[in-house]
């Protein structure tokens, strides 16, 4: 988000960094699919674009307490990182990476089995799947609760 505007997904935050925010994505076919968002404005942002403190901060805050809150919840067997830029159209390339845990197993959270079909493929394409406000919240909130 750019200046004083107000966050419109501000009810998904997992946690606020200096340099970024690290979001619940609404696409769960990943249990526990999360991106860290960028704080910083700016228009196709590249990964290489990273200023120094921003990219040290990424791979040293963000992703290991990220990787360890979800490895002791559902333990996943592999992680994708994405940054892609692409939808130009609902956020102009702006900069964030998606965390895509992988499961060769499927997991039961939430009274439901999250089943990774795609596993040892690319993440994409995956079937849609629109999960209850309640149920998101129950992975945001187990994902809050091991953040460190």
């Amino acid at each position: 988000m750019a200046g004083d505007e107000q966050d419109p997904y501000e009810e998904w935050v997992v946690k606020k960094y200096p340099n970024w925010t690290l979001y619940l994505s609404s696409k769960q076919y990943y249990l526990g699919r999360c991106y860290a968002w960028l704080k910083r404005f700016g228009k196709m942002q590249r990964i290489t674009d990273l200023k120094p403190n921003e990219f040290l901060e990424l791979y040293y805050s963000v992703l290991p307490e990220y990787e360890g809150a979800v490895g002791r919840l559902w333990r996943p067997e592999h992680m994708n990182y994405a940054w892609l830029g692409n939808e130009f159209a609902i956020h102009n390339g702006h900069g964030h990476m998606h965390l895509i845990p992988r499961y060769e197993r499927s997991v039961h959270f939430a009274g439901r089995e999250f089943c990774d079909d795609q596993w040892g493929k690319d993440y994409k394409p995956y079937p849609d799947l629109t999960l209850p406000k309640e149920k998101l919240i129950l992975i945001l909130s187990a994902i809050k609760s091991e953040i460190r």
